[in-house]
């Protein structure tokens, strides 16, 4: 992928050397000389650099399909995923470097009786990096999952897709609705902080289950539910 990139700008007689190039995806000559020795894959910032420098595809970048980018197939095709996937056009229509990616995890966050958990990743999704830090949080901090099960509705639906931010670890004064733990099993619910009584009330938004009271100590806040988003069609 590196050596792809000194030679798309050597053909343009630009050339550009190892200590350039670092500066450009924000690393340094070694680190850079152990990724072309394939001493590791490159970290989530350099990523993030190449998508926006050189408009790398992220299809093909994280999964290999489609082109690395435009043109490619002509050069490389070795390494060229199948014709039919989407790429990234040569002069993209936003502004890659103003994102950032949030895993989505393969495992479900039950609305119900709880889930064993699964985090694994599915896939990545982008969201803007201005929203996220006005939120407060931290990209490598925050995961996605799907909500399995009903005690939720109406507020959140089996299927829906919630972003917590595992920094929120502290039940504010306020509560909200959180991924929480309790034995090896993670739901979502709704929780209040009781101080005077040093519980946790635990709500679900769908009347038909009962709340319940717990010791603060055997229950492990997972992180802050603080965005979902919904398909239309299931």
């Amino acid at each position: 992928m590196l050596s792809m990139i000194g030679n798309q700008k050597r053909s343009k007689n630009k050339g550009i050397n190892d200590v350039d190039l670092a500066k450009i995806l924000g690393t340094n000559k070694n680190t850079l000389a152990g990724y072309r020795q394939g001493k590791g894959p490159p970290q989530g910032k350099v990523i993030e650099r190449l998508v926006a420098h050189y408009h790398f595809n992220p299809l093909w970048l994280f999964k290999g399909q489609g082109e690395p980018f435009p043109g490619a197939r002509a050069k490389y095709p070795e390494v060229c995923g199948p014709d039919e996937f989407v790429v990234i056009p040569a002069r993209p229509d936003f502004p890659a470097e103003d994102y950032v990616f949030i895993r989505l995890v393969n495992g479900k966050i039950s609305a119900g009786e709880g889930l064993v958990p699964d985090d694994s990743e599915e896939t990545l999704c982008a969201f803007r990096k201005d929203w996220v830090k006005r939120k407060g949080g931290k990209p490598t901090s925050m995961s996605l999952i799907k909500v399995d099960g009903d005690s939720m509705e109406p507020t959140l639906f089996s299927g829906d897709m919630v972003l917590v931010d595992h920094s929120r670890k502290t039940i504010t004064p306020s509560g909200g609705i959180y991924a929480i733990e309790m034995g090896d099993e993670i739901m979502i619910k709704r929780v209040q902080h009781l101080i005077h009584e040093n519980k946790l009330r635990i709500l679900s938004d769908n009347k038909n289950y009962e709340p319940i009271e717990a010791d603060p100590n055997q229950v492990r806040i997972n992180g802050k539910v603080i965005w979902y988003g919904r398909d239309l069609e299931r």
